[in-house]
C-alpha cells in the first residue's frame, strides 16, 4: 500500500471527495488554510490526508503539512471543519517528504490531531478471518443417526 496525490493520477473522487480547493476552518470558525491537494491511498483511492500550506506570505512559501483525513469534517460549501486551533495546526509535525511520510511520520502526525490511524481500520479489516463452512465429515443425515449408532462405533 502506498500514497498518491489525487492530482497526479487520473481517476475521478466520489463527489464527497473532491475537497480540492476547500477552505479550513478552525474551531473559532476562522478559515486557516486551503486544501491544496489529497494523498490517497493507491489501490483503494480512499483519502488518508488533505495537503495544506500555512503560514505563507506574499509569494513565501509557508509551512507545508498532512492533516489526516478523519480530523476534518465537511461543514458546508466549499468548508471543511477541523476541530483544533490554528496555532495548534501550525505546531503540526512534519514529515521529511511530503508525499512519503514514514509510519513513525504519521503516527506522530496522528497523535498530534489525536486522530485514529487508517491503518489501524485496514489492518482489522484485512485480517478479520472470513467465515468458511466446515464440509461435514461423513454424508449421513441429523435424522438418520441416533445414540445406537454412536455406541457401536
Amino acid at each position: 500500500m502506498g500514497l498518491i496525490t489525487a492530482s497526479s493520477i487520473n481517476f475521478d473522487l466520489p463527489p464527497t471527495n473532491r475537497v480540492i480547493g476547500y477552505y479550513i476552518y478552525d474551531e473559532e470558525e476562522k478559515d486557516v488554510t486551503d486544501i491544496r491537494d489529497l494523498l490517497v491511498d493507491d489501490e483503494t483511492h480512499e483519502p488518508r490526508y488533505a495537503i495544506t500550506e500555512i503560514g505563507g506570505f506574499l509569494s513565501i512559501a509557508g509551512k507545508k503539512l498532512l492533516i489526516p483525513w478523519v480530523s476534518l469534517v465537511k461543514g458546508g460549501m466549499s468548508r471543511m471543519d477541523i476541530n483544533c486551533s490554528a496555532e495548534h495546526m501550525m505546531y503540526t509535525p512534519l514529515a521529511h517528504d511530503q508525499l512519503n511520510p514514514t509510519r513513525a511520520e504519521e503516527e506522530s502526525i496522528h497523535f498530534h490531531f489525536n486522530a485514529e490511524p487508517y491503518w489501524i481500520n485496514d489492518h482489522e479489516e484485512k485480517t478479520e478471518p472470513a467465515p468458511t463452512a466446515k464440509p461435514p465429515v461423513n454424508n449421513t443425515s441429523i435424522e438418520n443417526l441416533s445414540m445406537e449408532d454412536n455406541d457401536t462405533k
